[in-house]
């Protein structure tokens, strides 16, 4: 046998010194060995180094072809003779550390004496076929506790941990061998001190790490025979009795298992007789059946079975869905194809049959451009067929909804935003086709495009967008476009450039300017884009200026007067007359032309700021308490614009007793109409807030501040040039949040006036001649308070603000059997719905994590009008408790104070059962009362691994 030695040698005196030259050797001139050779006598003169030098040696990379590099030894004797000694001699002395290098052996003076040197075996010529089996395509690499290599056998072993690297191969394993001669790996684990046998690790790269009991490879197919195999793939683990690999790597499986549950025993699987595994792609399986608790479920199986295993999104078919509605038949629906062409966009088509004739199709699209948009695209098209033919309740109608959104990245175009959120159905669709709670419960949709623009360093900005409004009740339709604004910031006209000195009183005057514009319609659904709808649009357009000053009175008081010009252009204005023969008064034609309706008023408030502060002892717990009055007054007078002169209003006949009045020929303008008489009317406000400051550990100044009256204000106004009823309403506002989690907002309106007992109208006499400062006309206020214990969760199951739209016994997709109920009905479980929506939560995911949750909502409002009084109060609550680290249970619900009886609520319970979940809720009463249950696989890998049990509450209509 030939040897060829190469080694670097890096010295040292200590750690902690300056290194020392690097000295490079390779002996160029091969030593020959004989193959039974055990102990190699090195000549001192080949390597000298100097006893105080500490060694460490870095393996050379061979560039020989056909080698296999294995580790040698030089130790040095007492006589000074270096011998080169195989590892396998050294096994009780020598630990590879994790660079693949020896550990050195100290001696009593701190030197080492031995150290590690790579050898290169190359056969001599024509050796190879001798000995059978060729050389590896690359080297074979490693790093073990223990090693041994027997030359004379061409075997190789590790012990204890070790580590097999060959090419992007890594096999770890307490217990290796390999066949120099036939290239196999043998690899098995080796039982430990409590008896338990650990098992080899195979890893490469593209894959996931495969766990087994054996393994045998051939590093020249890289074919592999393993037994007892362990892998995970996303949530999915797959577990096999004999397994054969592929070079591919692929699996052939034979006795192999599927679950998703990670218990050292699962609790259920799929037990498959055969199945081939794509790493990452696919598992494909022959005959299955579902193993539960070790108990096999032979009619719960399969004749072939497929599951995805591909992290990333990929095209595929979708599996529909089945079940039956009373109102449309049974049903296969929700069926079609996902299409991801690329990563920037992705497409759903699915489709839906019934059996009574009715049939619906929709496409949904998502998009997204890092760092610039994203948006989706929903369309959806239904033909619904329900009731028997030629009976009053059959219907045959076409609806269809187009939902599309989307959102610009403000860092893209900083300077420019695009948005759209587009609503848009037919009436129908949510009562007859949508498969959502929220849609049948909603009677109002809306719609918004938009765009805006600014120009940096400029005062002007621009935007543009066009709304939709729909009533889905009563089929109106508000359709606005386009709108437009164009606003100019505010601009100081006579400020200086280089000011000198103060600022002068003149350059504090500036002004702001905005221009707008519209162009809307409301008609009903079946008018849209019809003549009808093009005659009644309105338009118009809209300027505004506003000139204002800031002025300060003796330092503390602060005046802003104000002019205000605003002018309408209108395009059209109509021409009423008198009929005697209806005796009303008629639109009798419709002018277009230009139009200008303009108005002014000026202004001026002034405000202050007053502070009251109460200092107490030093010593005290509160250390001092602060009130500030914050006291405004504004007047405004707006000309009489009813003048003959402006033209904004025309004398008319009103009845036929000859009783005259005025109407406006601009009275349906977009905009309005200047008012007909003269205002000069003063407001006033004062608002109070009250803080205390008290003494705090926690706090590093010592102190900290508790607010008592967040605000405490009153506001009115006062007409001069009124006829009657100059003074108007008080109103007052308090909020205070001086209790943690509990705040209190309260608002109420003063009527100074008396009111007449027959009409109700109030009359131009003070409730202080009947010995009344004022009447309380309204009050409302509302409270909300929540405690739990333990730690504070993310919105969950026993959340009162819970995002859940389905009822219990509701399937998610069931929407219409509600339609055959009477109309008393259906307005009672609309109520019940939008009451409940805020109180049902999401059954899926329970949050153990708080052992008790306790939530209320109460508010109350009171009005009197001087004659009848009513009071309306409204009370909600939620409350969930652990009952034990797996069970919870949860009750949600309401009292009607009117009824004097609680309202529909909701009764939880759900179970944890580690990798499944159990959940069973329960309305015991009101017009919504049902129940359902289920006990489902939490991973979504198997999300249809189910079972569901539960009643309609659309069946309450049907048992009357």
């Amino acid at each position: 046998m030939v040897m060829l030695i190469q080694w670097t040698v890096f010295a040292d005196m200590r750690p902690d010194a300056e290194p020392l030259t690097i000295l490079d050797f390779s002996n160029d001139d091969p030593i020959t060995i004989p193959d039974s050779a055990e102990t190699i006598l090195v000549e001192p003169s080949l390597l000298m180094l100097p006893d105080s030098i500490v060694p460490s040696v870095t393996p050379v990379d061979t560039e020989l072809p056909d080698s296999l590099i294995i580790p040698y030894s030089i130790t040095r004797d007492s006589l000074g003779q270096l011998y080169l000694l195989p590892d396998s001699i050294l096994l009780d002395s020598v630990r590879l550390d994790s660079l693949r290098q020896v550990g050195f052996i100290t001696d009593s003076l701190g030197i080492d004496s031995l150290i590690q040197v790579f050898i290169s075996l190359e056969s001599a010529a024509g050796d190879s076929t001798a000995r059978g089996g060729g050389f590896l395509d690359d080297p074979i690499t490693g790093k073990t506790d223990s090693m041994v290599y027997r030359a004379n056998e061409r075997m190789m072993y590790a012990y204890d941990n070790g580590e097999v690297y060959y090419q992007d191969m890594i096999l770890i394993a307490d217990y290796t061998e390999l066949d120099l001669d036939t290239k196999h790996i043998y690899a098995y684990g080796v039982s430990d001190s409590t008896g338990v046998a650990t098992r080899p690790v195979f890893q490469q790269s593209g894959s996931e790490d495969i766990i087994m009991d054996t393994i045998t490879y051939n590093l020249d197919t890289h074919k592999a025979k393993i037994k007892n195999i362990f892998t995970r793939d996303g949530d999915g683990i797959l577990r096999g009795g004999i397994v054969k690999r592929m070079p591919d790597q692929t699996f052939n499986i034979a006795g192999g298992q599927y679950t998703t549950c990670d218990h050292d025993h699962p609790h259920f699987y799929f037990q498959m007789t055969k199945a081939k595994v794509i790493p990452g792609k696919k598992i494909v399986m022959n005959p299955t059946y579902f193993v539960m608790e070790d108990v096999p479920i032979y009619f719960i199986g399969l004749p072939f079975g497929f599951v995805p295993l591909n992290n990333n999104q990929s095209s595929g078919f979708i599996m529909p869905t089945f079940g039956e509605q009373s109102l449309k038949g049974f049903f296969l629906r929700d069926g079609g194809y996902y299409w991801c062409p690329n990563d920037y966009m992705d497409m759903t088509m699915l489709g839906g049959i019934y059996t009574l004739g009715s049939w619906e199709t929709s496409l949904s699209s998502r998009y997204r451009l890092r760092y610039r948009f994203n948006g989706a695209l929903n369309i959806n098209f239904a033909k619904e067929v329900f009731g028997d033919r030629g009976s009053a309740d059959f219907g045959n109608m076409t609806n269809f909804r187009v939902q599309w959104s989307h959102t610009q990245d403000p860092k893209f175009r900083p300077n420019s935003t695009f948005s759209a959120s587009v609503n848009f159905s037919t009436s129908g669709y949510n009562k007859y086709s949508s498969n959502n709670i929220n849609d049948y419960v909603s009677t109002q949709i809306n719609s918004s495009i938009a765009y805006s623009k600014s120009w940096p360093g400029k005062p002007f900005s621009f935007s543009t967008n066009m709304s939709h409004a729909q009533n889905n009740k009563d089929s109106t339709v508000t359709l606005a476009f386009p709108n437009y604004s164009f606003n100019v910031s505010r601009i100081y006209p006579f400020k200086r450039q280089n000011r000198v000195g103060k600022e002068k009183w003149y350059e504090k005057i500036n002004f702001t300017y905005t221009n707008t514009g519209t162009n809307k319609v409301t008609v009903k659904e079946r008018d849209l884009f019809s003549e009808e709808m093009f005659k009644k649009m309105k338009n118009g357009m809209n300027h505004s200026i506003p000139i204002s000053t800031t002025l300060n009175l003796f330092n503390y008081i602060n005046i802003n007067p104000s002019v205000n010009y605003t002018e309408r252009w209108y395009f059209d204005k109509v021409k009423k007359e008198y009929n005697p023969e209806t005796n009303m008064v008629e639109t009798t034609d419709t002018l277009r032309g230009f139009y200008r309706v303009y108005n002014y008023n000026f202004s001026a408030s002034m405000t202050t700021n007053i502070y009251g502060t109460f200092m107490f002892k030093s010593n005290s717990a509160v250390q001092a308490i602060r009130h500030v009055m914050t006291p405004t007054v504004s007047f405004t007078y707006t000309p009489d614009f009813g003048q003959a002169k402006f033209g904004y209003y025309e004398h008319i006949q009103q009845d036929s007793t000859g009783r005259m009045g005025y109407y406006s020929p601009y009275e349906n303008g977009v905009y309005g109409v200047p008012g007909r008489n003269r205002s000069a009317s003063m407001s006033f406000s004062l608002k109070n807030t009250l803080e205390m400051k008290v003494r705090s550990r926690n706090d590093s100044t010592g102190t900290k501040k508790i607010k008592i009256l967040d605000e405490l204000s009153f506001r009115g106004s006062y007409n001069f040039l009124a006829d009657s009823l100059n003074l108007s309403t008080i109103s007052v506002a308090l909020r205070s949040s001086i209790i943690k989690d509990f705040n209190i907002n309260l608002s109420m309106v003063f009527d100074p006036y008396q009111v007449d007992q027959q009409s109700g109208r109030r009359i131009n006499k003070f409730l202080i001649r009947k010995g009344k400062l004022a009447r309380l006309q309204s009050i409302g206020t509302s409270f909300s308070y929540r405690i739990n214990g333990g730690a504070t969760s993310a919105q969950g199951y026993n959340n009162i603000n819970g995002n859940n739209n389905y009822l219990p016994g509701q399937d998610i997709f069931d929407t219409g059997d509600l339609l055959y109920g009477e109309e008393e009905d259906y307005e009672s479980a609309l109520r019940e719905q939008v009451n409940m929506r805020r109180r049902l939560m999401t059954g899926m995911y329970y949050d153990f994590s708080i052992p008790y949750n306790f939530g209320v909502n109460y508010s109350v409002s009171y009005y009197n009008n001087g004659i009848h009084k009513t009071v309306t109060q409204t009370m909600s609550f939620n409350a969930s408790v652990n009952l034990t680290s797996k069970w919870a249970i949860t009750y949600n619900g309401g009292y009607d104070f009117q009824s004097k009886k609680l309202t529909t609520g909701v009764f939880y319970l759900t179970r944890d059962l580690h990798c499944w979940q159990m959940n069973f809720s329960w309305v015991p009463i009101g017009f919504l009362k049902s129940w359902s249950f289920n006990i489902s696989v939490k991973s979504g890998v198997l999300r249809d691994v189910k079972y569901d049990k539960r009643s309609s509450y659309y069946d309450n209509f049907y048992d009357k």
